[in-house]
């Protein structure tokens, strides 16, 4: 978990102005615009100020101490502190109003284009969920879980970031790919342009990508290779589906997200496998896989083909 930020330190004090600023002033676009670029120059900018926010927000609870009561006030109570309480819990009662919600994207059994607020678009695959990561940052977002193609418009040099997992990926502007396997996989491919990839939250650099290249980051494990070709970065989105060394478990998730009746055991599902087929292809992929690995496929009495490790 990433340490607290020093709320006396240069940066935690800049966040907390910031964030009084937002809940108690009124707050024009250049204001706004001046915000945002201060979060997007340091990762570290964005935690300060979600703690800084978090703990005014919170503030908000003295406004119960500004009510009148039953009981008297002691003797020693800080009036002042408590008047001033009120007045500041009245701003934040009308900010949690009027505080945008960060951004949130699903996708169902089939995919689902998204336009982001920075003039970006996002392409989820199936059972994919993807969130704005900061309400004040409209070029950071975190996949939560699933598949997600992205085509990063430029904005003077605003840097466009994602978390996936342990890992991150940046970019100013590009069209890439980047998957959140179930089994805690991550991989990323690039169609065209540059990304860097870094892991943990000391950003550690992982890889540089250019179009055509991919990396996949297993239990802190990064390995870098080709594509066949720069469009196959996202070849989902014309319903192939490829996998290099991948979790058997991840590649049931793909199917069960675009609404194949496929299950598979704990024991199963840590099996490692590296293939490609056509969505359509599926049910006849998962009857051969008894040819690939060392599995048994069987069929439930409600159709649904169940996937076990084979006993010897």
């Amino acid at each position: 978990m990433n340490a607290a930020v020093d709320p006396d330190s240069p940066i935690g004090r800049e966040a907390r102005a910031w964030a009084l600023a937002v809940l108690g002033e009124p707050f024009p676009p250049e204001r706004s615009a001046r915000l945002r670029a201060w979060l997007d120059a340091d990762p570290l900018h964005v935690r300060a100020y979600e703690e800084a926010e978090a703990l005014v927000l919170a503030l908000g609870q003295i406004e119960a101490l500004a009510r009148p009561s039953a009981r008297p006030l002691p003797r020693r109570a800080p009036v002042g502190w408590i008047a001033a309480g009120a007045a500041l819990a009245a701003c934040l009662v009308a900010a949690i109003v009027l505080l945008p919600r960060p951004a949130a994207f699903e996708a169902g059994t089939t995919a689902r284009q998204v336009a982001l607020k920075d003039g970006s678009t996002a392409v989820l695959a199936p059972g994919s969920r993807l969130t704005q990561a900061s309400r004040w940052n409209d070029r950071r977002y975190t996949l939560e879980r699933g598949e997600a193609f992205f085509a990063v418009r430029k904005a003077d040099g605003r840097r466009f970031q994602v978390a996936v997992g342990g890992a991150e990926v940046e970019v100013l502007g590009t069209r890439f790919d980047t998957r959140a396997g179930a089994g805690g996989q991550v991989r990323v491919a690039v169609e065209e342009g540059l990304v860097a990839v870094y892991e943990g939250a000391a950003r550690r650099p992982v890889a540089r990508l250019g179009a055509g290249d991919y990396v996949q980051i297993d239990n802190g494990r990064a390995q870098t290779g080709k594509l066949a070709a720069p469009a196959d970065a996202a070849a989902w989105r014309s319903g192939r589906l490829a996998y290099a060394d991948a979790p058997l478990g991840d590649v049931v998730a793909d199917l069960v997200a675009r609404g194949r009746p496929v299950r598979v055991t704990p024991r199963a599902a840590a099996l490692r496998i590296t293939a490609g087929f056509q969505l359509e292809q599926a049910d006849r992929f998962v009857a051969s896989l008894p040819e690939i690995l060392p599995v048994t496929v069987r069929s439930a009495a409600d159709g649904t083909r169940m996937i076990d490790v084979a006993t010897k």
